[in-house]
């Protein structure tokens, strides 16, 4: 018999004895480091081995272990490197204002469906998982048997703080988007910081590894979050989450999974939508999805809103299901300020690129940047690309042409100035730039590249008493 083997046996024997001990005894709150100390009713080992890449050096094989957690846990627990393997059931519950401590070295074994849930859709403690390893001396999440366990679940105000730590084979709740690390806010700005992960994996998730909704976010400090191995044709993406979450998106790795893309929903907050608190779009190495079907805007700026301005860093790229909007202001007006504002000043080496996410892309896949009200003057479009776009807006602006689509829109508010700059507009169904205003503005055509426009280049404005000149509108 190998050594692997014999170990095994022994902790399958060791968990038969702490469940008879167990059925004896009441359930306690204090800390679990043997199964003499775990809570309620235990249920039965699985006979499946877990997948396990072997105990890392620095950690000494545990003694103490298996320990069984079934039902509810006691307010205090931590669960120690030596009680492993800590194997939980689909059945544990967490107190509301509970903390879970989980040492350095653990492995914790999750049978099929389990899943660890820190507060709920009406908390109002907090609920806590400490779940910090070293870099020599981790703490690993796995299956315990072939079936996949579900996930890491937060709502707010729960708090996860991980460190070197694997959540590796979750995904199974499909009405997570098989996600194995969940993070869930009140859909009310600002946005929940939920989890500070700090050297973290996601691995072989069944979906998504990484679910962020209902206005949630990562703590400060949260950086290398590696998503791996995951995804399935429903859920293919690493990473989704709404436009909230953007700007608190670690730093890592997000590739080698079915679709290395980050999925972006239109959430918006405050029982309406749009983006409507500051943030940034980082670069994290792929591309962002837009859209789950056709209609959807990603709206920024959201009525009784401050302004909000998004920021969108060199070298990001934002692929538009065919049908979608960027929509920097959805409403219309000549004379009312914009509630949203696009800061997206790439490089010449890292533009910043809009585009199709159509698997074969063609012009008018999707409707393009809509600048809706009157422009904020500190909006800037530098060094981008602006293609396949010019699609069908169900808009009305005032150009001088009969068609009023094109990949950028302006809809009855005049900008302070030309703040496009440095940039190319490519594969237009219709136009370039329509200046869908009266009178005056700025003039786009300067520093800019038009190719293949089936329209103009930019629109001519309607002058102040709505006449045009004779001609194709364009100019």
């Amino acid at each position: 018999m190998k050594e692997n083997d014999l170990k095994d046996l022994l902790w399958t024997t060791s968990a038969a004895l702490a469940l008879c001990t167990l059925s004896a005894c009441p359930a306690e709150e204090a800390t679990t480091d043997s199964p003499d100390t775990d809570t309620t009713t235990a249920a039965p080992a699985t006979d499946t081995e877990a997948p396990t890449t072997g105990t890392p050096a620095a950690c000494p094989a545990p003694t103490a272990g298996p320990t069984m957690h079934d039902g509810a846990l006691g307010m205090n627990e931590t669960w120690t490197a030596d009680g492993s393997p800590h194997i939980v059931t689909r059945f544990v519950s967490i107190p509301d204002g509970a903390t879970l401590t989980i040492e350095p070295c653990a492995e914790v074994r999750m049978q099929a469906e389990a899943a660890l849930v820190f507060g709920h859709t009406s908390s109002t403690e907090v609920t806590t998982l400490k779940a910090e390893g070293e870099p020599e001396r981790p703490i690993r999440f796995v299956r315990d048997g072939s079936e996949p366990w579900s996930a890491l679940v937060a709502y707010h105000p729960a708090q996860l703080l991980l460190a070197h730590t694997t959540l590796e084979g979750g995904g199974s709740d499909r009405f997570l988007y098989n996600a194995s690390l969940v993070l869930r806010g009140n859909s009310e700005t600002p946005t929940k910081k939920l989890a500070r992960v700090d050297h973290v994996t996601v691995k072989d998730s069944l979906g998504t590894g990484v679910l962020a909704q209902w206005v949630s976010g990562f703590l400060p400090e949260s950086t290398q979050l590696v998503v791996t191995g995951s995804g399935d044709e429903e859920n293919p993406y690493p990473v989704r989450l709404g436009e909230h979450t953007l700007d608190s998106l670690p730093d890592g790795e997000y590739t080698g999974n079915r679709i290395d893309k980050i999925h972006l929903d239109a959430e918006g907050a405050n029982s309406s939508g749009g983006l409507q608190e500051d943030g940034t779009m980082h670069d994290r190495g792929v591309p962002y999805h837009f859209g789950e079907f056709e209609g959807s805007r990603f709206s920024i700026g959201g009525p009784a809103q401050p302004l909000t301005t998004l920021t969108i860093e060199p070298g990001v790229q934002i692929e538009f299901l065919p049908g979608t909007a960027l929509e920097i202001e959805h409403w219309t007006s000549e004379t009312d300020p914009a509630t949203g504002a696009l800061v997206a000043v790439g490089t010449a080496e890292a533009p910043i690129v809009f585009t199709s996410a159509a698997e074969t892309p063609a012009p008018g896949d999707w409707v393009g940047l809509w600048y809706g009200s009157v422009p904020a003057a500190h909006n800037r479009l530098e060094h981008a690309r602006v293609e396949y776009a010019g699609g069908e807006c169900g808009c009305v602006g005032f150009t001088c042409t009969d068609a009023d689509e094109a990949s950028i829109l302006f809809i009855e508010g005049v900008p302070a100035g030309s703040f496009i700059q440095n940039t190319t507009i490519a594969h237009s169904a219709n136009h370039g730039i329509a200046r869908g205003w009266l009178g005056g503005g700025p003039d786009f055509s300067a520093s800019n590249t038009f190719e293949d426009i089936a329209g103009c280049d930019q629109t001519l404005p309607r002058d102040p008493d709505n006449g045009c000149p004779d001609g194709d509108g364009c100019g």
